[in-house]
Parts: structure tokens; sequence; C-alpha cells
């Protein structure tokens, strides 16, 4: 079972502890567990005893009543079926409520959870765009701010224009631009439990679009961000997105950096639930990130959480709902300011016409251990569909491949957050096939592994005859059953008849 250590707030309920059974010698039977050594007042959620069947795990929380007294308390659960016999414990420490407050300072706008053992806080820095440039608990701030392109922040892509080094390059980051000139923040809110900030980001390398250092360029994107602590966690805060794409040219797939997480150094292990048995307490995971110009491999993070730690396990723990269960990362060598550590994780997202990208981040100050508990709980509110879009490829035909003949193969294959709908294929604009879901491709594997298998080959044959000789755009568009519109990035062939 686990956590090995729980923390709970007076007057609320605490994150979830799982109780699980491991069948060892054939044992399939149900076993009754009793919870023993609760402080008076407090209850359990299921009330004590209650039973579990082998391999269905059983969260177990703990209802803390209004004006307790701080303190900790061991609680035993003790397992019994037949004559077999099986204790485990765990430390339940109860903590004040903290007391919210926010306020500002020259450029800052500051969240600050403060109860009487620590203070954690927020810092949003409206030069640039109102960006997360301090998570810090009692004064020591994780968040590498050295420079527009760090932070903790949205930073958004675009897969037909990618090509950094290439005019007409599209991406925009919150914080700013290249020459250091900051994104201007358009409106701001402040109320005792809330920040509010709403940006218009800056193309990162405003040079391509007539601009230059001191003359920064506005992309065509809005980004609303309201900051809230999280109930009864004074570790936890909130952040909810609201990214509006208001251009009417699309920004084909790519994945966004939603959020970028820019750590100092010294918090160099990145942490992370990487085993089969996700949502257990299962074992963490540790990976040390490569120094750039390498970059880490798509780390398995099925918890959708991943953190960078010290020695001590502190550090920052950043949960992203709905995005897909790969993380991946780098570190730049040297001491901090310069040198950082970097993660983010996968959360694809087309930038049509009109799009929004709305869904919550939380990040959380301290022990890992501590921030992995309350990410089990608040899974729970995260209900909303996953808003991020399709991933996938065009095998055929290949970028510059030259097709000829009636019965050319366009394919490739795609998979979502939820199931493919519908692929739609296009040469020129002109709709050439479509895929409906259930052709499916055994030979993709399997998106989410113990869960939905949503992958969908789509494949059409093109007459090429009906086009001229010449060079031709290829654009395959999916929606998954959420509603989620993917277009992939244009593939340029030949025809030659």
């Amino acid at each position: 079972m686990g956590p090995t250590t729980l923390l709970a707030t007076v007057g609320r309920a605490s994150p979830p502890a799982v109780v699980s059974i491991s069948k060892q010698n054939g044992f399939n039977r149900t076993v009754t567990v009793t919870v023993s050594g609760l402080a008076e007042g407090i209850s359990s959620t299921p009330a004590s005893p209650f039973t579990i069947a082998s391999d269905d795990p059983q969260e177990v929380t703990f209802s803390i009543p209004a004006g307790m007294q701080p303190g900790q308390s061991s609680v035993q659960f003790s397992a019994t079926s037949g004559s077999l016999a099986k204790t485990s414990s765990l430390t339940l420490a109860v903590t004040s409520a903290p007391v919210i407050r926010t306020y500002q300072s020259g450029a800052m706008r500051f969240m600050e959870a403060d109860t009487a053992a620590e203070v954690a806080r927020v810092g949003l820095f409206m030069t640039w765009g109102g960006s997360i440039s301090e998570v810090s608990l009692n004064g020591v701030n994780y968040v590498n701010a050295n420079d527009p392109g760090r932070e903790v922040q949205a930073e958004l892509w675009d897969g037909n224009k990618g090509d950094i080094s290439k005019p007409g390059f599209w991406g925009n980051v919150q914080a700013g631009d290249h020459d250091f000139d900051g994104s201007p923040v358009l409106a701001e809110t402040m109320a005792p439990d809330l920040l509010y900030i709403k940006t218009q980001p800056l193309y990162w390398i405003p040079e391509y679009f007539g601009g230059s250092s001191g003359n920064p360029v506005p992309s065509d994107v809005f980004i609303e961000q309201w900051l809230t602590p999280v109930p009864g966690h004074g570790r936890a805060f909130k952040f909810h997105y609201k990214i509006t794409h208001f251009g009417t040219d699309t920004h084909a797939n790519a994945g966004q950096e939603y959020p970028a997480v820019y750590i100092n150094r010294g918090f160099d292990t990145f942490t992370y639930d990487g085993g089969a048995n996700p949502w257990t307490y299962e074992t963490l995971s540790t990976f040390t990130m490569p120094d750039l110009p390498m970059q880490g491999p798509l780390l398995s993070t099925p918890e959708r959480w991943g953190a960078y730690i010290d020695q001590s396990g502190s550090g920052i723990t950043v949960f992203s709902p709905g995005a897909y269960p790969w993380t991946h990362g780098f570190n730049a060598p040297g001491d901090s300011p310069n040198g950082t550590n970097y993660f983010t994780p996968t959360t694809p997202f087309t930038w049509s016409p009109g799009a929004v990208l709305e869904s919550n981040i939380y990040v959380i100050a301290g022990p890992v251990a501590d921030a992995r508990a309350i990410i089990y709980e608040l899974r729970h509110q995260e209900t909303s569909p996953s808003p991020f879009t399709a991933i996938g490829i065009v095998e055929l035909p290949q970028p510059g491949e030259t097709l000829r003949g009636t019965q050319a193969t366009v394919g490739g294959w795609a998979f979502g957050s939820s199931p493919i709908k519908e692929v739609t294929i296009y040469v020129d604009g002109i709709l050439i096939g479509k895929s409906q879901y259930g052709t499916n491709r055994p030979d993709i594997p399997a998106a989410y592994p113990g869960e939905s298998n949503p992958n969908v080959g789509f494949g059409s044959l093109l007459d090429t005859t009906k086009f001229a000789n010449g060079a031709h755009s290829l654009v395959v568009q999916a929606i998954d059953a959420n509603g989620n519109l993917t277009i992939f990035p244009t593939i340029t062939f030949n025809i030659d008849n």
C-alpha cells in the first residue's frame, strides 16, 4: 500500500491512500481490511472494515474534523482472508489550513499560501506576459527565469513552419521573443484567491515578420491564464489556460510546450511514475536527462506528471491532465541561471482558424512524494475530455516522392486521446478519400497500454491522371471522438505521368 506518509488538512478529506492485494501462489479470494490507530474524530472512507478483491486496488481517504489540532498518527491496516493475515501502516500528518493571499511587488504578481510551518508562493512576471517565473517553498525558487524562453509557460508551434532557421517559422512564446522583448499583458485581475492575466504572445523571431530588437511582432494568439489555489493544499496551485487562435490561417499539428518547464540547476533528477500499474503508488522511476544538444527519450508517464527534485526528494512537480502518457526533456550544463533543467509533456495541437485550447495544469512545490498524493486526489476532479489532438504520420507518399498512374497509394496511421472517428485526405484541397473508424491496423502498437486502443490506419487510392504533372500538396485531417480536429503537416509530392 502507499504512500508511507499522507498529508491532510484540518477540516477536509485527505488525498487517497491505496490498498492493494498482490496475488501469490494462486491466491484469488477477497480480503477484509481493518483500519486502526486513527485519532479521535477522524474517519475513513470506506468505513472500516471493508473488503477488496485481489488485483483490485482500493482508495482510502480520511476525513479530518474542523478544529482538530495538527499532529501525526500512525494508521494501521490489517488484511485477513481465512488464516492468512498481513499488516501495513502509514503516517497521517494533519496540518493547519493554508491562508491564501495575493499581492504585487513591482512587475511581479504573487499568490502565497501560508501555514504555521511553511510558505509556498507562485510569482507571475508581468513584463514577460505573466509567465510563471517563481514557484517557491520557504524562499527556495525552483523556476529558471533566465530569459523569455524559459520560465513555466505556454510555447506554441506550427508543424508546417517548424524550422527555426527559415523565414516563416511560426513559434510564439508567452513570455516574449528571442530579443528579450516581453509579451504585453492586455488585462489583469487580482482577487484574494485569484490572479488572472490575458496576454498576446510575441513571435519568437520577429525578424521573420518585419520586426527587430525593440520592434516586436505580436502573434495571432491570445493566452488567458487563471491562477487559483488548490483547496486544502498549500503547496499546490491550479492554472486554467484558455488559448485562442484568432487568425484565419492554419498552423498544422505539432507538439506544443504546454507547459514548458524550466527548473534551476540543483534540482537535477527527473522523477515520474513509469511503471505498469499507475495510480497504485508503485515505486517511482528516476532519469537523468542528457545535456544539450542531446534530447531525452520519450519517457512513459502514465500518471501524466513529472518532477525535478534534489537529493532530498524535494522540488517542483507539474501535473498535466489529458496529456499523452509521455514526457521528454534535457539539461543545459552549467550553474543557474545559464544552466537549466527542462521537461514538457506530450500535448499536440492544431491551430486551425478559431481553435481554442483550454485545460488545467497543476504546479506543486516541495517533496515529490507529497505532490504525488495530491495528484491522486486531483485526477478525480479532472473529468473533461482531453483537448489534445491526434498523433500520426503520412507514410505514403514521402515528401518529394513522385507518383504516377491511376492507383497510387496514399496512407498512414493516426491515434488520438480518444478513438479516431474519421480521417479525410485532400490533394490540392480536393477530397480524394475518407476513412471511417474501424479500419484498424494491427501493426500499430496500442497508444495506452492497458487502456483502450484508439489506433486507426487510413488509406486511399489516388488517380494521378486527374492532376497535372508537377508539385502537389497532400493534407490529412483526423477527427477523434471528442471532436478534436487534427490537420497534419502538409506533404509536398510530385506527379509525373
